[in-house]
């Protein structure tokens, strides 16, 4: 993965090579996106928003025209490009800017609602809109369905996920662009500041007015009903995503604190395999460090 940062950073000829590469590779392999998104985040972090801009203006004709011979689409390659890369460059520039991974993360959030929110100012009803598509691409598969298939519980669980289905996408996304911020920042970290990433994720902390703003919405999902519930939750589902980073950097900040650190860190990554609701007990400890900062406490407590 260094060797990969190296190549990247050599020139701009080599950065935009791997970034068309990488964004071609993900039309068959999703994860290569990914990579394609870091490459990007990279140079802007080293050198400037320009430089990330001039990446996405070297790399998009390459990935066009191979999305004219390979899919006979160019706009749609490029479309799908740009809807990847453009929110990175976004947060991948704040960070530079600001110098505050909790900044950056609260504006990817940011991006997560606008897509929520633009959602529903498009449709007058997204949860139809998605039940349409839903049943669209599940018919062939449910017309050939077995016997044993209960098509009433199927149907309800399109009904439930498309009344969420806005949230859920928009989650996914802003998930993918901080993947790709932090893998960014993990490559930067080892070419220029040895130890640098370890050290600022885990001191990344969220303020505590957005810990307000996630409970908001959660009491709105909770307590009412509707348009407003329905809402909520979408907005409520990439906030989700985003204290479930902050409870990672606090397990990790305390796990590092101890000599057996390590393998309660295993320990924990093991049990998420097996134990779903575990992932929710992680977002829970990355809210409430908003108010009580665990790893001042547990140093207290060390001392």
């Amino acid at each position: 993965m260094n060797a990969l940062a190296r190549f990247i950073m050599k020139g701009r000829s080599e950065a935009i090579l791997v970034i068309a590469a990488l964004t071609i590779l993900s039309w068959g392999l999703s994860p290569a996106s990914l990579l394609a998104a870091a490459a990007i985040a990279l140079p802007t972090l080293r050198r400037g928003g320009k430089e990330g801009a001039r990446l996405i203006l070297g790399a998009l004709p390459i990935v066009a025209l191979a999305g004219y011979i390979l899919l006979s689409d160019a706009v749609q390659a490029g479309g799908y490009s740009l809807v990847m890369w453009i929110p990175i460059l976004l947060v991948a520039i704040i960070l530079r800017e600001t110098a505050s991974l909790s900044i950056a993360v609260l504006s990817a959030l940011a991006l997560g609602w606008l897509v929520v929110a633009g959602m529903y100012a498009m449709l007058s009803d997204p949860a139809a809109f998605w039940l349409d598509t839903l049943q669209q691409v599940l018919k062939p598969m449910l017309e050939q369905r077995g016997t044993g298939v209960d098509e009433g519980l199927i149907n309800q669980t399109i009904q439930l996920f498309s009344r969420y289905a806005t949230g859920a996408i928009a989650a996914g996304s802003i998930m993918t662009v901080l993947i790709s911020l932090l893998l960014a920042r993990w490559w930067q970290a080892n070419l220029y500041n040895p130890g640098g990433f370890r050290d600022e994720f885990q001191q990344f902390r969220l303020p505590a007015p957005a810990g307000y703003v996630f409970l908001v919405l959660l009491i709105a999902g909770m307590a009412s009903s509707g348009g407003v519930q329905e809402f909520s939750v979408n907005l409520l589902m990439p906030a989700l995503m985003v204290y479930m980073l902050a409870g990672f950097s606090v397990i990790h900040a305390l796990c590092s604190s101890t000599r057996a650190g390590r393998f309660w860190l295993a320990g924990i990554y093991v049990g998420l395999m097996f134990i779903a609701p575990l992932i929710l007990v992680i977002t829970l400890v990355g809210l409430s460090d908003s108010w009580f900062n665990w790893r001042q406490r547990f140093a207290s407590a060390g001392g």
